[in-house]
């Protein structure tokens, strides 16, 4: 019966080492596709944009001035944008206390679906509407969802759009994009 438990135990270990293998390439094969894709935008500074209201200035990328920035580009009705806020409302939190750091979320949705949206998926982070052509514009017409980080300087460090299976988004936030966020500071 011993001898049962110790394979048992054996196997159970095995298979949870090479779950977290096949997990670690995918995210190296995934880094590498994004890198082969979007690396061209790498180093390239983000497209000067102000948000005004009322006439008056409500944000721009002042904003982002000597930070380490996180941009996130979405809309309500974009599933894969959807499947990365838990993912992103958990490195928020892990970040937001840095104070040469910023995180900003885009959305062209109108403020109605805006603040429902806020309120159904519990956002953390900031969320700021832009019209659809600015977004695009600033996103360099990726598509949904792109992720972008910057430097302290400006420059873009890592650039991706598209998104992944709900299963695997929090994975990619914490895995992929957080350790690019740290590598910055």
């Amino acid at each position: 019966m011993r001898t049962l438990l110790s394979i048992f135990l054996i196997l159970i270990a095995i298979v949870s080492s090479g779950q977290d293998t096949l997990q670690s390439g995918r995210m190296k094969g995934l880094e590498s596709f994004v890198d082969a894709r979007f690396g061209k935008f790498k180093g390239q500074k983000l497209p000067d944009f102000a948000i005004i209201k009322n006439g008056e200035l409500i944000f721009s990328n002042k904003n982002f001035e000597n930070k380490v920035v996180f941009i996130n580009f979405w809309f309500a009705a974009c599933k894969p944008c959807i499947s990365e806020i838990e993912g992103l409302n958990k490195m928020y939190n892990l970040l937001k206390d840095k104070p040469d750091f910023a995180f900003v979320s885009f959305t062209f949705d109108p403020e109605e679906t805006l603040m429902s949206s806020i309120k159904k998926y519990n956002i953390q982070y900031k969320v700021m509407h832009l019209e659809r052509n600015e977004c695009n514009r600033l996103n360099f017409n990726s598509g949904y969802p792109t992720n972008i980080i910057l430097s302290k300087d400006g420059n873009i460090k890592f650039f991706m759009a598209g998104g992944t299976s709900l299963s695997e988004s929090t994975d990619m936030v914490l895995k992929l994009f957080y350790p690019k966020i740290l590598s910055q500071f």
